[in-house]
C-alpha cells in the first residue's frame, strides 16, 4: 500500500502523543513488548560485561580482537540461513542458539572467582550476542514497516527497548548480591525466551495482513550482503559514521573501565556501579525516543539530525579535554549513549528502510556485527596506542576532537542521500 494513502489524522490524544495511525496498533504493541524483553534480558547482563572489563582493563583491545574474529566466523553462517530458510525459521533459531550458552554460561560463572578464561569468553561471547539479535530485530522491523511508519513508529519501539534498559539493571542490582552473576544470567534466559515467542507471534501476525511475501526465503549468496557493502556510496557512508562512533564510544568505554579499576574495588560493587551508569543512560534514551526522536527527524530533516550527535559529542570532548575525574567521565559517557540510542539508534534503522531485503538482512547484519566490532578494534588498538605513547586521558579527547568534523560531514550526506532515495520510492509507490 503506497504512504501516500496513510491517514493524515489521528483519532485521539494518544495516537497523537504516540504519532500511530489506526491498524498499526497489534504491530507496535508487539515489537514494543519483543524489544522490551529483548533488551532487558541483555541489560541484565551488561553490568557483569562492564565488571569483567574492568577486572581486564588492561587487555581490553585484545577482547576487542577477539570479538571482531568471532563476529567475522559468524557472517557466512548467517548468510547461509537468511539464504535458505524463511524469516520465521531462523530469527527463532537465532535466538535459541544464545540461550542455550547464556545457560552454559551460567553453570560456571562464579563472580571473582570465575577463571579469567571464562570471563574473556563471556566478555566476547556478549558482545557479539548484544549486536547480533538487535541486528536481526532491526532487519525484522524495516522489513514489515515502511519508511514512513520506520520514521513515525522506530523510535516509540527503541524506546520499548529503552524501558526493558530502565528496569533491567533494578533487577541485576537485586539478584546479583543474592544469588550472583548464575542468577542474573538465568533470569536474562526468561527474558529473551519471552522475546523469541513474541518474535514468532509478531511474524505470525504479519503474515495475515499484506506483507506475506516479505516472510518468503531471500536466496541469494552468503556473502552477497558483505560484497554489496563495498559497492554501495550509501552503505559506504553508513560504515563511516560507524567507524567514527565507535572511535567516540570506545574512548569512553575504555577510560571508563580503567577509572573504576582505579577508584572501585570488588565485583559486586563495580557491577553496581555500572548497573547506576545504565539505569541513568536508559531513562533519557527512553525520554528522547517517546517523545522527541521522531519529531526530530520529522521537523528537522534526517540530515540536521544526523549531524546533531558530533556536535554535542564534540562539546563533551572539549569538556574532558579542560577537566576529568571518575564522575564527570561517567557524565559524559552517559550524554554520549544517550544520544546513541535515543535519537542516533532509530534514525539508523530508518536508513535501513529504503533498501532492498537482501540488504536489509545481509548487509545490514555485516555492518552491525562484523563492521562494528572491526570498528571496535581499531578504536581500542588506537586507545592503547595513544595510552602507550604517554597520553593522558585529557589529552587523547582533544586528539579526538577532529573526528568530529569528518563525522558531521559524512552525517550530512548520508541524511540526504536517504531522503532522495525515501523520496523515489514514494513516487515509485504512487504509480
Amino acid at each position: 500500500m503506497p504512504e501516500a494513502v496513510e491517514p493524515a489524522q489521528r483519532a485521539n490524544f494518544l495516537e497523537r502523543l504516540v504519532t500511530v495511525e489506526h491498524g498499526e496498533w497489534p504491530r507496535l504493541v508487539l515489537a514494543f513488548l519483543y524489544f522490551f524483553l529483548l533488551l532487558g534480558g541483555y541489560f541484565m547482563l551488561r553490568p557483569l560485561r562492564g565488571a569483567v572489563a574492568a577486572n581486564n582493563a588492561d587487555i581490553l583491545h585484545w577482547l576487542y580482537t577477539g570479538t571482531f574474529l568471532t563476529m567475522l566466523a559468524i557472517v557466512p553462517a548467517f548468510g547461509f540461513l537468511v539464504s535458505r530458510f524463511r524469516r520465521g525459521q531462523f530469527i527463532p533459531a537465532i535466538y535459541a542458539f544464545f540461550i542455550v550458552h547464556l545457560l552454559l554460561f551460567a553453570i560456571g560463572f562464579e563472580g571473582d572467582a570465575t577463571p579469567h578464561w571464562m570471563q574473556r569468553t563471556f566478555y566476547i561471547w556478549l558482545s557479539v550476542f548484544n549486536l547480533f539479535v538487535v541486528s536481526v530485530f532491526w532487519s525484522f522491523m524495516a522489513d514489515i514497516f515502511r519508511p514512513g511508519q520506520a520514521q513515525r513508529l522506530f523510535g516509540v519501539i527503541m524506546a520499548g527497548g529503552s524501558f526493558g534498559a530502565i528496569i533491567a539493571p533494578s533487577f541485576t542490582k537485586g539478584i546479583v548480591g543474592n544469588y550472583g552473576a548464575t542468577g542474573v544470567m538465568l533470569a536474562s534466559a526468561g527474558f529473551l525466551s519471552a522475546a523469541t515467542v513474541l518474535a514468532v507471534l509478531l511474524g505470525r501476525h504479519t503474515g495475515k495482513q499484506q506483507y506475506e511475501r516479505r516472510s518468503e526465503v531471500i536466496g541469494g549468496s552468503i556473502w552477497e550482503g558483505a560484497v554489496q557493502v563495498f559497492r554501495s556510496e550509501y552503505l559506504l557512508y553508513a560504515c563511516l559514521l560507524m567507524l567514527l562512533h565507535n572511535l567516540v564510544s570506545t574512548f569512553l568505554f575504555n577510560g571508563l573501565a580503567v577509572l573504576v579499576n582505579e577508584n572501585i574495588a570488588g565485583f559486586e560493587e563495580r557491577t553496581t556501579f555500572f548497573s547506576h551508569v545504565d539505569q541513568i543512560v536508559q531513562i533519557l534514551a527512553f525520554v528522547l525516543q517517546f517523545f522527541i526522536t521522531s519529531r526530530l527527524v520529522t521537523h528537522f530533516g534526517m540530515p540536521r539530525t544526523l549531524v546533531m550527535i558530533p556536535a554535542a559529542l564534540a562539546g563533551g570532548l572539549v569538556v574532558l579535554g579542560s577537566s576529568i575525574g571518575l564522575v564527570l567521565f561517567a557524565a559524559v559517557q552517559v550524554a554520549q549513549r544517550s544520544l546513541n540510542y535515543g535519537v542516533l539508534g532509530p534514525a539508523k534503522e530508518m536508513l535501513f528502510t529504503v533498501v532492498d531485503r537482501e540488504t536489509k538482512y545481509k548487509s545490514k547484519n555485516f555492518i552491525d556485527t562484523a563492521v562494528y566490532r572491526g570498528s571496535d578494534v581499531t578504536a581500542s588498538w588506537i586507545f592503547k596506542g595513544l595510552s602507550t605513547l604517554g597520553l593522558s586521558v585529557p589529552q587523547m579527547a582533544w586528539v579526538y576532537l577532529p573526528a568530529m568534523g569528518l563525522w558531521a560531514f559524512g552525517a550530512w550526506r548520508l541524511g540526504g542521500m536517504y531522503a532522495g532515495m525515501r523520496e523515489r520510492l514514494r513516487q515509485s509507490a504512487g504509480r
